[in-house]
């Protein structure tokens, strides 16, 4: 026979087991979450968490929290920005305590007694995928700073010290080098006495114009 008999059949230890399996389950921790929209004046976003409680059974969508401080990465005198479209999958990670006043002007005291609440949460571009949609054509040897979701322009950089910067036309340092090589072949024909380059002396002058024009449509 399961249990116990009479009319008291949970002791104390169930009891008090059962209140702090409750209240663990009640408290909010890192959950995955989905930007609607982003500010970048004021670093907030609205996201919609993408875990979903079950409620009777079912899994249920969460609401959408506004105004949630997205955190990007920063020093005191430096920092990388992003675009942060639609779309973007964040972890959403909520603070100790309530954080109205810190947000406001800095000052660490909390606003009241509430802990690990959804009105705390903070989101962060880290730790939001999700494993079934890896970050596709990984470089494993260079590190890589991506322009791009497909990773096709950025900036690479080797251990050894080697580095490239590619755009949408290319890689800049190979345009680098056939200016160069173009403007070299130039120079050494003028130094060839006694003979007339000027035919060539057009096309360099014109594959020299195209290389810059590459270059040119590069910037921001």
């Amino acid at each position: 026979m399961v249990g116990y008999l009479g009319k008291r059949t949970n002791q104390p230890r169930d009891i008090t087991g059962q209140q702090a399996q409750s209240e663990r389950e009640a408290m909010w921790g890192p959950i995955p979450g989905e930007i609607v929209d982003f500010d970048p004046a004021s670093q907030t976003a609205t996201v919609q968490p993408l875990y979903k409680p079950i409620h009777n059974g079912q899994p249920v969508a969460m609401p959408q929290l506004f105004e949630v401080p997205l955190d990007l990465p920063r020093t005191g005198n430096a920092g990388i920005t992003f675009p942060i479209p639609a779309g973007t999958r964040v972890m959403l990670s909520p603070m100790m305590r309530s954080m109205d006043n810190y947000d406001a002007d800095g000052d660490g005291a909390p606003f009241d007694g509430r802990s690990f609440h959804l009105a705390d949460m903070r989101a962060t571009i880290v730790g939001g995928d999700s494993v079934s949609s890896p970050l596709v054509n990984v470089d494993p040897e260079n590190t890589h700073i991506r322009f791009d979701a497909a990773g096709e322009f950025g900036i690479k950089g080797s251990p050894d010290g080697k580095f490239d910067l590619i755009g949408s036309e290319g890689s800049i340092f190979d345009l680098l080098i056939q200016h160069l090589d173009l403007t070299s072949e130039g120079f050494k024909k003028l130094g060839t006495e006694g003979l007339n380059h000027s035919p060539r002396y057009d096309e360099i002058g014109d594959e020299l114009a195209e290389i810059a024009s590459k270059l040119r449509s590069m910037q921001i």
